[in-house]
């Protein structure tokens, strides 16, 4: 699920392997017209795709010439980020 409202974005649900190929196609378009702030707050579950989808909308942003916000990530994002060695890049 994703409501998005301004310049924010809320994700519920789950962000998994399973779904990220279509929170991609849905995000990236927002995120190109204005979205800086992805609230991850309502999301469930989430596995390693979950970073994959952050690092890829990052990018999306920079392009564009803005930084993405993440908040309300659940303890298990900033776990795998550090297990995977780039917690620093979530602060970018």
């Amino acid at each position: 699920m994703i409501a998005c409202d301004g310049e924010c974005c809320r994700l519920g649900g789950a962000v998994t392997v399973d779904s990220v190929g279509s929170l991609l196609r849905e995000l990236e378009p927002q995120v190109r017209s204005g979205v800086v702030e992805l609230d991850f707050s309502a999301v469930d579950s989430a596995d390693s795709a979950a970073l994959a989808l952050i690092f890829s909308l990052m990018r999306t942003a920079r392009q564009a010439g803005r930084a993405l916000r993440c908040t309300g990530m659940p303890p298990s994002f900033t776990t795998l980020a550090h297990l995977y060695g780039v917690s620093d890049l979530l602060q970018a």
